[in-house]
């Protein structure tokens, strides 16, 4: 079990740890951080708190660091918050996105971190951070299909956003390469429109 039960919370994973973020308790947004030690069962554990209670967030991860970003109810905040995965303690800030927005599309390889359209809007816009660093987001490019609550993966060179909100569901899967910057391609459809789909073939960036 997790320390608090909620809704719409966010994640972010090494090999060995994955923590789980925000999320709502109706009506009361939450900022709980707990963790779990993967290879291992049993309840989650307190970590810390986020900056702020939020939920609906766009999350990235090296094996080291952890980002969740944005804010999915009105006001629509922008900022990223960081973790060190392996330590516990409360979020920092690590800087802001180039448009405050939540229930984005995120994934990562070891070094960058990305996130994908989301609310309000919805949104295309793509934003790049250097997750070693500290500071703002930068723009990348666009999505093909301004959505809301894509489904972010990638193999550390490649990132797809899948699926998502028109409001109609969507069936669209984006790519992109990570290392570079431009609006992402059609890569082909979902066999059934969705949201939310999500997956990676490693943790952290790691394959």
């Amino acid at each position: 079990n997790l320390t608090v039960g909620r809704a719409s919370a966010s994640g972010v994973a090494n090999k060995v740890r994955g923590v789980c973020a925000g999320g709502r308790a109706a009506p009361v947004q939450k900022n709980e951080i707990d963790f779990i030690t993967i290879p291992s069962a049993g309840n989650a554990t307190d970590f810390g708190d986020l900056t702020s209670a939020k939920r609906g967030l766009g999350t990235a991860a090296s094996p080291t660091r952890g980002l969740f970003s944005g804010e999915g109810d009105s006001p629509n905040s922008a900022q990223i918050d960081y973790i060190t995965i392996m330590t516990t303690g409360n979020s920092a800030d690590f800087g802001d996105l180039t448009v405050g927005r939540g229930f984005m599309g995120g994934t990562s390889s070891s070094t960058r971190g990305l996130f994908a359209g989301g609310a309000p809007g919805p949104s295309n816009v793509i934003d790049y951070v250097t997750i070693a660093t500290l500071g703002n987001a930068t723009d990348f490019g666009n999505l093909t299909v301004a959505r809301t609550l894509s489904g972010g993966a990638s193999n550390n060179i490649k990132a797809t956003f899948s699926g998502g909100s028109t409001p109609s569901y969507s069936n669209v899967i984006d790519y992109i390469t990570i290392s570079s910057t431009g609006n992402a391609t059609d890569y082909g459809d979902l066999i059934t429109a969705n949201t939310g789909a999500s997956g990676s073939n490693g943790h952290g960036g790691l394959q």
